[in-house]
């Protein structure tokens, strides 16, 4: 099942309405996966694996694991 240009235009400008930030190509390569009945949480891991992680989200894990980190010196 493949989608004629027009409509991956206009299915990569609806997920931009949506938020969804994406080149075209990778936009592309998603929707053939899906039409390969690959399963989209498959898909979702695969692109949070890939994906570079944004500075705001490294400090945000960051700042996630201090508390812990702070109770193993506290223990020592």
């Amino acid at each position: 099942m493949t989608f004629p240009q027009a409509h991956q235009t206009e299915l990569v400008a609806l997920a931009d309405l949506a938020g969804i930030t994406t080149t075209p190509g990778v936009f592309r390569i998603a929707i053939e996966l899906l039409a390969m009945e690959i399963s989209p949480e498959d898909i979702y891991v695969l692109l949070k694996q890939i994906c570079p992680r944004t500075p705001s989200e490294e400090t945000s894990n960051m700042l996630d694991t201090q508390p812990e980190e702070d109770e193993k010196f506290e223990k020592s």
